[in-house]
């Protein structure tokens, strides 16, 4: 189990039932965590693991402020979507031990349907 010191968070904790609500046009979002052991059962050493989170930056929106793609005649992603962002990007808070991320919303690069679709493995 990840101890959830990095800035990839764990899989395994979930999510708190109260999060802070984002303001104006900012997005919270829940990093997807990285792979502790591959499927053969090796565990990866910090290295690799800190190679996928700069490879992934991929989280699920969890809240978006309420002027959130004010501007624009349709938003990028909504709430539940999973969205690719920069590595430094935002503004990290840490919400009973679960790490996230506050983004501006013009920081989502990409949408997913699926976060399996960006690899994890190296």
């Amino acid at each position: 189990m990840n101890s959830n010191e990095s800035w990839a968070t764990d899989n395994d904790v979930p999510t708190p039932e109260k999060i802070p609500q984002p303001v104006g046009y900012r997005i919270l979002i829940r990093p997807r965590g990285v792979i502790e052991k591959t499927k053969g059962g090796i565990i990866l050493t910090d290295s690799s693991k800190d190679d996928q989170s700069y490879l992934n930056s991929v989280g699920q929106v969890l809240a978006m402020g309420d002027e959130c793609y004010s501007d624009r005649k349709k938003p990028w992603c909504k709430v539940g979507d999973w969205v690719i962002f920069g590595r430094y990007a935002g503004a990290r808070i840490s919400v009973q031990k679960v790490k996230m991320v506050l983004l501006n919303d013009d920081e989502i690069i990409a949408t997913l349907e699926n976060p399996e679709v960006v690899t994890q493995q190296l």
